[in-house]
């Protein structure tokens, strides 16, 4: 009882909060849509980003286009789950975080359909590396997936000395991710901007869930640590 009232506070101050954000995001994404001039202004920005292309830039963003494909990003959700088992021996862990990638990063799918903005006007730009043709614009799905993927390793890692340092890095590769993503313009700056603001969300909502509904069942199922294993049928004996 206890627990289901600890598990019902954690659902109302975190993911009630983040489901709330999401919300924000899809809101901002169907204003953002109507917003003309907006969208004119950012075409602009895409452009003169575009006109300051040099070798290692086009390497550099090219990659993160290849590496953070779909097809990519599950065998990296994947690896990071085995990666987890290994260092941890604990496979709860593992699944706990391909359910709080996955689950939001799939649900950036279902953002952009809500919202249906276009993408930019790839032709236009005076140098064009990634050439994608319709599609939808908002949230970016690449930047979205690099923040999710990243948010589920710092999350399993509560309480290790670590986790810092891991934060700083997962920024850095986030806003590299983002920005490679306006620099090939194929997303405005507010789709990834978007992006971020929805994987926090977006983790943390599946996160809540998961303590919710998954963590208080799982640990009814397995015997105390310090259980002798002759106590179980001794009790049942009894």
């Amino acid at each position: 009882m206890h627990s289901d009232i600890r598990s019902g506070k954690r659902l109302a101050s975190t993911a009630v909060p983040a489901a709330l954000v999401i919300v924000g995001v899809i809101v901002t994404g169907l204003a953002l849509k109507s917003a003309a001039g907006w969208t004119s202004t950012e075409m602009g920005v895409l452009r003169r980003v575009n006109l300051a292309h040099t070798p290692a830039l086009d390497w550099f963003s090219l990659t993160i286009d290849w590496l953070f494909d779909p097809p990519l990003a599950a065998i990296l959700v994947l690896l990071g789950a085995g990666s987890i088992l290994l260092a941890t021996r604990r496979p709860r862990t593992a699944i706990q975080f391909m359910a709080i990638v996955v689950v939001p990063w799939l649900g950036t799918e279902v953002v952009k359909l809500l919202v249906q903005r276009a993408r930019p006007d790839i032709p236009s730009l005076a140098h064009v590396l990634v050439l994608e043709p319709g599609g939808l614009s908002f949230p970016s799905g690449h930047t979205s997936f690099a923040a999710c993927f990243l948010l589920g390793f710092f999350v399993v890692a509560r309480g290790r000395l670590w986790r810092p340092l891991l934060a700083g890095a997962a920024t850095v590769v986030v806003l590299g991710v983002a920005c490679s993503r306006v620099y090939l313009g194929v997303h405005y700056p507010s789709d990834v901007a978007a992006s971020i603001v929805y994987a926090i969300a977006g983790v943390t909502l599946a996160d809540g869930i998961w303590s919710m509904l998954v963590v208080p069942h799982w640990s009814e199922r397995r015997p105390p640590a310090d259980a002798v294993p002759g106590d179980r049928g001794a009790a049942n004996v009894s």
